[in-house]
């Protein structure tokens, strides 16, 4: 009886650190996978944390980009102003080349007195911000008529000895063509000043009345010749033309002016002045 009581006991023994044996193992690998779980978790965490950071980092740079696009669609609407006030302006802006009619008075070569003056001119832009200005190339083509009334002295006649040839009546036409430059003050925006020079090609026509002639024939007179005055039907000579004017803005495209000019012809007396008012328009 003793010895099964022992036996009993035995194996009640051994049955119990079986027991404990597969508890602690039980046990063991609880704590392993709780601090699997929990270095999952803290990985999830972490990844979760740089997953935010990214999403900042993100949203950032979209806002940033939003912002630069922003900026970028006012200044490319700003551009787009600019530009259409920058087309709108050389629309309405002349290109810089005027046209003008001159109308007045010239101061006769050959002492033959003032009379009626007029031409065209023409100013083409060769540079439009020279200083203050702009400098053109110039053409102007004038027409003039001089007229006086003269009484002669007796000449010399060799066909009928003791006749008295007259001419009462001297009329000279006068063509210049002047081929030159011209300087245009353009800072204030109405009152513009201008100086202008170059050579000139200038026609002399003779249209005077010689009076009686006995035979046909009528030398030039002494006090014509004195005068420098070309003989037979007028002659051409080259000279040297400066001046200068001012004209006034009435609008953009349309001016009025006024301007004098000295020309000067290598012949006695042959030096002659043109002014008078401007009627002037620019395309």
């Amino acid at each position: 009886m003793l010895r099964k009581n022992m036996f009993a006991c035995v194996l009640l023994l051994l049955l119990a650190v079986l027991l404990g044996f597969k508890s602690y193992d039980a046990h063991a690998a609880s704590d392993q996978q709780i601090q699997e779980l929990k270095q999952m978790i803290e990985e999830n965490r972490r990844e979760n944390e740089e997953n935010r950071r990214q999403n900042e980092l993100l949203s950032q740079k979209i806002e940033q980009l939003e912002a630069e696009k922003a900026a970028n669609q006012v200044q490319f609407q700003e551009s787009e102003a600019q530009m259409q006030e920058l087309a709108s302006k050389q629309t309405d802006k002349p290109l810089g080349a005027e046209f003008a009619l001159i109308i007045g008075a010239q101061s006769g070569p050959f002492k033959t007195g003032t009379g009626f003056y007029m031409a065209g001119e023409l100013g083409l832009p060769l540079y439009r911000n020279l200083g203050p200005g702009k400098l053109m190339g110039l053409i102007n083509i004038g027409w003039a008529k001089t007229d006086d009334d003269v009484t002669f002295e007796p000449t010399i006649n060799a066909v009928a000895p003791g006749a008295l040839p007259t001419q009462e009546s001297v009329t000279l036409d006068t063509v210049s063509i002047l081929l030159g430059l011209k300087y245009k003050v353009e800072a204030h925006p109405i009152v513009q000043p201008f100086l202008m020079a170059g050579p000139s090609f200038n026609i002399f026509l003779n249209k005077s009345d010689p009076g009686n002639q006995v035979g046909g024939i009528a030398p030039q007179p002494d006090k014509l010749q004195n005068r420098g005055y070309p003989s037979g039907q007028g002659s051409a000579e080259l000279g040297i033309a400066a001046g200068g004017g001012v004209d006034f803005n009435l609008t953009k495209k349309i001016f009025l002016g006024a301007e004098g000019r000295y020309n000067y012809v290598d012949r006695s007396n042959g030096s002659f002045g043109t002014y008078g008012g401007r009627l002037g328009f620019r395309f």
